[in-house]
């Protein structure tokens, strides 16, 4: 009789994993939580009850969750009920400690290519309230003297409707024009999500200028209206293994006085990302490659100039200096026009984990490639100067709050010939 029922119950389950993919899923759970609330979660779950379970559907799912950035991981799994149905459980691991978890702050040393070291401190509050929100300050002494206060709320009403924010106050040498800067800005923006691919974002800021110099001082007060469309379709966000990124936003900047002509910057970019591993799974060779220009229409005025040479441009060259800039021979570098591609063929070493089951971190090693293009008139001359390229070894550790960091050494050529060599610390992947 034991070995009969035994038989009937292994025929059973036997019949319920062969037949799986027909089963329906009829309930939806998630666990982990102790702080985030349960709406932040539950809105960006998109897998339906009482439909059969669809594993591409729960694994972007988890992605969702992961790229809210709030988490130091997310993992899914199907659940068989008795009923020869499934339950859907999403289990999350959150750091809902204050101090080193959702806050983060400390007075450390700050180092910027075009500007140099800096002392300051400030913090960052993330997930603030339990609602995604976060709220960061932050003060500094030496390159850059600032102080500033931001806020985020990326879900504030709606389908995705966003609002953030940012006050700050800045002083600083012009790393390559003989002037001091002072600078009083506030922005505000509000966004939008159109499905999930589409996002869009409108906003403005207001800023005063002072640009200093020995003998003289000129002062620029503008409303600058800026905005921006992307259609997204990467997985992971910090570390992309399929997808496009596309983007274009707008910058603009409205002389209030009335005594500078105006101006209007367009950004155009484009990414994609392939996994070149069908193999090794955990430990995949990515492809990422793509491009990015800046147009500058109206006016041409030297002190906004854009330059080639550092960790978000072309890697392996170094910012240049007021030395590089008073030197004739450098004047490829500089310009209002830009046209850059790179190329980077990344190796996952670790893959994203839990540390302590409360950080989120992973570690890439990538080779790299950029080729960038400047020009000072119109925007197709730019093709008509030889590029620099630079090319070299990047260190790309996924962590919490800064997503990604990058430590890089390259080598930047010029016309067929060497011509620098230079150490880059990047936030955020180039590409």
């Amino acid at each position: 009789m034991f070995s009969f029922k035994f038989f009937g119950l292994a025929l059973a389950i036997s019949t319920h994993l062969l037949l799986s993919q027909n089963f329906f899923v009829s309930e939806i759970t998630h666990s982990g939580n102790s702080f985030t609330k349960d709406y932040v979660i539950t809105r960006e779950i998109q897998h339906p009850i009482n439909v059969p379970l669809d594993s591409s559907i729960a694994i972007q799912d988890r992605n969702r969750l992961i790229n809210l950035g709030i988490f130091a991981e997310v993992k899914w799994k199907a659940v068989p009920l008795e009923d020869f149905s499934y339950r859907l459980e999403y289990q999350i691991i959150e750091n809902s400690k204050f101090f080193g978890g959702r806050f983060i702050g400390a007075a450390l040393p700050a180092y910027e290519e075009d500007l140099g070291w800096s002392f300051g401190g400030g913090g960052q509050l993330r997930n603030f309230r339990g609602r995604n929100e976060s709220i960061g300050f932050a003060f500094s002494r030496g390159g850059r003297n600032t102080f500033g206060f931001q806020f985020s709320n990326p879900w504030i009403s709606g389908d995705h409707v966003s609002l953030d924010g940012d006050l700050a106050i800045m002083d600083y040498s012009h790393p390559f024009l003989a002037y001091d800067i002072q600078i009083n800005t506030v922005e505000l923006n509000s966004g939008r999500y159109f499905g999930d691919k589409i996002k869009t974002s409108i906003g403005f800021e207001l800023e005063d200028w002072n640009f200093i110099a020995s003998d003289s001082s000129s002062n620029y007060q503008y409303f600058a209206p800026q905005g921006f469309f992307v259609y997204d379709t990467r997985d992971i966000y910090s570390n992309p293994t399929k997808g496009i990124l596309f983007r274009q936003s707008f910058y603009s900047r409205l002389d209030l006085k009335k005594e500078n002509e105006n101006n209007f910057t367009w950004f155009q970019s484009i990414g994609f990302y392939q996994n070149l591993t069908k193999t090794n799974k955990s430990n995949p060779l990515l492809l990422a490659f793509g491009f990015k220009s800046k147009t500058n229409f109206g006016s041409k005025d030297m002190r906004f100039q854009s330059v080639l040479g550092e960790a978000n441009t072309v890697r392996g060259w170094s910012y240049p200096s007021r030395v590089d800039f008073a030197n004739e021979k450098n004047s490829y570098r500089f310009g209002y026009h830009t046209f850059i591609t790179s190329i980077e063929l990344r190796k996952v070493v670790v893959p994203r984990m839990p540390i302590d089951d409360l950080y989120e971190f992973g570690f890439n090693i990538a080779y790299f490639i950029d080729v960038g293009y400047i020009g000072k008139n119109d925007f197709f001359d730019v093709f008509k100067e030889d590029p620099l390229v630079g090319t070299g070894i990047s260190l790309q550790f996924q962590l919490p709050f800064v997503s990604v960091i990058r430590l890089e050494y390259g080598f930047g050529f010029y016309k067929n010939k060497l011509s620098d060599k230079s150490f880059h610390i990047g936030i955020s992947n180039k590409i």
